[in-house]
Parts: C-alpha cells; sequence; structure tokens
C-alpha cells in the first residue's frame, strides 16, 4: 500500500449498482456486473487471485441476485460463468470500466483508493472499505 493513499469509505446509495464517496460528495453508478465485481473485492481487503474468482461462487451468485435485473437464473448464471471464465476477458473489462468510472467521478490521483488493482504479489484488491450511513448523509 502507497503511503499517500488513506483508506476510504463506499456507501451504498440506496439503489442497484449505486455508491456514495462521502469524503467527495459523487456517487457513482456501476452496472450489476461492475457491482458484484466490486462489492466482492470490499468484502475481501486481503485481496483475490483472479484465477480464485469461482471459489467465491455462492458470494458472487448471491451479490449478483441482488444486484442483476434479470429475472432468469439461467441468465444470471451465464452472467457469472462469464466473469469467472478462464480468459478472464470479462473479469478484465470489468475492472477497466469500474477504474474508468472512479476516475472520470473523482480523477485519477483521487481514484487510487477506490478502484480495484492488481499487486506484485498478483492478487486484486481495493484500499476501500464498505460503510453505511444514515440515508440523510449519503
Amino acid at each position: 500500500m502507497s503511503k499517500n493513499v488513506t483508506i476510504k469509505s463506499v456507501v451504498p446509495a440506496g439503489t442497484q449498482g449505486s455508491f456514495s464517496l462521502p469524503e467527495h460528495g459523487v456517487k457513482l453508478y456501476l452496472n450489476p456486473a461492475e457491482s458484484t465485481l466490486y462489492q466482492l473485492f470490499l468484502a475481501h481487503p486481503e485481496g483475490l487471485l483472479a484465477d480464485d474468482l469461482v471459489l467465491h461462487w455462492e458470494e458472487l451468485r448471491g451479490i449478483y441476485a441482488h444486484e442483476s435485473r434479470f429475472g432468469s437464473h439461467a441468465l444470471q448464471e451465464d452472467a457469472l460463468v462469464s466473469l469467472c471464465s478462464e480468459s478472464k476477458r470479462v473479469f478484465y473489462s470489468n475492472i477497466s470500466r469500474i477504474k474508468r468510472k472512479f476516475v472520470d467521478a473523482i480523477g485519477a490521483r483521487k481514484a487510487r483508493g477506490y478502484y480495484i488493482k492488481r499487486y506484485p504479489n498478483g492478487l486484486y484488491r481495493t484500499l476501500a472499505t464498505l460503510t453505511t450511513a444514515p440515508p440523510h448523509q449519503i
């Protein structure tokens, strides 16, 4: 962890895929796949290997069931299969889109503490933490 990056708070903003960044007064929207991935990494501050996503299948399924607009379990499963595929194409593109949304919302320097980053040990993680706040503070 960089010495000049502090842990940042991310607050669910009440709607699917919506997060508030209280330090910046910004709300950010992530699509269901992005939100699912981001919430998984928020729940695992120790970081995860890209190849180990499938080991968190049930956790991903639970998050995606809440975030998805698909009523069909088969469509939800297909989306998760793509996210966890061996090629990692969908994983990498979602990681990239998440980073871009944070950078666009608050700038590159400030976004460093929020987006998911690959570290030299191969782990992907975010320095942000998921917190809750009363609705009037979001």
